[in-house]
């Protein structure tokens, strides 16, 4: 099959959808046994998609491959890639390395389930890379790939990202704040037989369908707790059962008789047997009993509509804002449960339609209690007392989606394939060190290093190998240089070291243990043009101290490269230029 080219720039993302290679009961890469291995035989599915529309089974294993062709200005860049939340386990491939895992792939015995979305990045010096994704699935009623997979550069990405979880979570807050607040206003207004007061159960029926939305697409909980996916997809059930339980009293409750008790019994008692399997059984059971089971909505809803229809009928008085509501209510459950049955395509609507009912309510509740000065005053000051407690709530969620910006920011300023730090970090680092050398007055050191032959050696142990020797050569110098050396990737085979007050005797002997610590290694060289035959560097450096200090960060970088420049003539040598040379 022929590469596919990707068409993304830095604002917009491409997906990865299309004919991939598939290989079902097979992956391509065993990490248990570090293995690759290929099938001589394949066929080909459209991704997205799911095991149940390719095999007609909801469990299976696989592997699904394909090549792709970034943009020209992609190459040599980060390239990020989101990954939606997909039902089962997954790991994601880019050129043999695995730069993503969700849950474990394998068998019925090896996998485990995890329901979380995920944003990781690479970095390609090729135009054509080869993506491969394993997925597994067993004891769920759903498995596969059937989310589409995002790739583009970080702005969008992140963009794309925080989209679907920032407003979902900060609409989960307000509606929890909302759901409190009514709880609170119908414990106070009605202190003896609450439990007949129909608003107490409006509010349980919020503060349930807020925290649904934590354990629900796209499963936040996945990204602030250690939750497995089994008790999150209990809890996502357990939750819209007591959502639709509260519900159901809530109606019942209602003036006007707007659900007969006949159909109130029936759904009381299917809803608490929902409850009791789902508590008591594996996901596989209780999901499919609840779509069953949730399938008498129909018959709720049509007797709501009955129900309203008599009221407008006979010109009873009633809200035409909460008839609207409900109905409006009813009908996005019923969306979602066809959705859920994957009956429809779509995207679910009943938590926002959820949402524009508490509005709904909300206004009609201002407009009834708007002229009880009293309660009015009271209610105030309570609402007061609770948004302190709730802004602690709002900050606890702020400090979190901080947290998870500094750890992007951090995956930002690191290289991909060695893990030290890039060259947009090792910009920011030696111009913050430069300064403070300039303040303070102490002395500044800028190595500059590179691996002798590289070229040769790529090209006769290939680019994985010469990958592997970057990433051990960054591991060895990390061991032995100083706690406050800063040590960056600067391009290809090149790195940079930038060492802060520190005597020149210290920066000729770091220097040497640097060389040392790499001939140790013995690394195999087989392809040099001198008599050599282990894997070397060179290194160039300039210091500055109060003695002698370089006009600007430019010359010093520009030093440090010269000096490189010499020691290549010789490899495996040092050459460091000082005031004192």
């Amino acid at each position: 099959m022929s590469a596919i080219p990707l068409n993304f720039d830095e604002n917009n993302n491409a997906n990865l959808e299309g004919l991939w290679n598939y290989y079902p009961d097979h992956l391509i890469f065993d990490l248990k046994h570090n293995n690759k291995s290929l099938p001589p035989s394949h066929s080909e599915v459209q991704l997205p998609n799911s095991f149940y529309t390719i095999s007609g089974h909801k469990d299976g294993v696989a592997s699904f491959q394909q090549k792709f062709i970034l943009p020209e200005n992609a190459i040599k860049k980060h390239i990020y890639i989101y990954v939606p939340y997909q039902y089962g386990a997954y790991e994601l491939y880019v050129d043999g390395r695995m730069i993503a895992q969700v849950g474990e792939v394998g068998d019925r015995l090896q996998h485990r389930t995890m329901l979380a979305p995920k944003v990781t990045s690479f970095f390609s010096q090729n135009k054509e890379i080869e993506i491969t994704l394993q997925a597994s699935s067993f004891k769920h009623i759903r498995g596969g790939l059937e989310n589409p997979v995002y790739i583009g550069f970080s702005h969008p990405i992140l963009h794309k990202f925080y989209r679907q979880v920032i407003p979902l979570s900060l609409m989960s807050g307000i509606l929890l704040m909302t759901g409190s607040f009514m709880l609170l206003f119908a414990l106070y207004r009605r202190p003896s037989g609450y439990l007949k007061n129909p608003i107490l159960f409006l509010s349980l029926f919020i503060l349930c369908l807020s925290l649904r939305s934590f354990f629900a697409v796209p499963f936040l909980y996945s990204l602030f707790t250690n939750i497995s996916w089994l008790w999150g997809t209990r809890a996502e059930y357990l939750l819209t059962e007591f959502a639709c339980l509260f519900f159901i009293l809530y109606l019942y409750l209602l003036p006007k008789n707007l659900i007969h008790r006949y159909i109130f019994n029936i759904s009381i008692g299917l809803i608490l047997c929902n409850i009791l399997i789902t508590f008591t059984q594996q996901p596989l059971i209780f999901q499919d009993f609840f779509f069953k089971g949730f399938a008498f909505s129909g018959v709720i809803f049509l007797n709501l509509l009955y129900s309203i229809y008599r009221i407008f009928k006979t010109r009873t008085p009633f809200s035409k804002l909460n008839a609207f509501a409900i109905t409006l209510l009813c009908l996005t459950f019923l969306h979602d449960y066809l959705l859920g049955l994957k009956l429809i395509d779509s995207v679910e609507i009943s938590f926002y339609s959820s949402c524009i009912y508490f509005i709904c309510v909300t206004f009609q509740l201002s407009r009834d209690y708007a002229n009880k000065s009293f309660e009015s005053e009271r209610l105030n000051h309570k609402l007061l007392q609770l948004n302190k407690s709730l802004d602690n709530k709002v900050l606890e969620r702020t400090q979190t989606v901080n947290e998870l910006n500094r750890k992007l920011e951090l995956q930002v300023r690191t290289d991909a394939l060695t893990g030290s730090f890039n060259r947009h970090a090792l910009n920011h680092e030696i111009q913050k060190r430069y300064e403070q050398a300039l303040a303070q007055h102490h002395s500044l050191a800028f190595f500059m290093i590179d691996v002798d032959y590289f070229k040769n050696y790529n090209d006769y142990y290939g680019h994985l190998k010469g990958d592997d020797i970057l990433k051990n050569l960054v591991q060895a110098l990390n061991k032995i240089l100083p706690k406050n050396a800063f040590f960056a990737r600067y391009g290809g085979e090149e790195f940079a070291i930038i060492l802060s007050g520190i005597p020149l005797e210290n920066v000729h002997a770091v220097a040497n243990q640097c060389l040392m610590q790499v001939r140790r290694k013995m690394w195999e060289h087989a392809n040099r043009p001198d008599h050599k035959s282990i894997v070397t560097i060179s290194i160039g450096a300039a210091v500055m101290d109060e003695q002698y200090v370089y006009s600007n960060l430019y010359d010093l970088m520009k030093i440090a490269d010269q000096q490189l420049y010499q020691a290549k003539n010789h490899r495996d040598s040092v050459s460091i230029h000082s005031y004192r040379d």
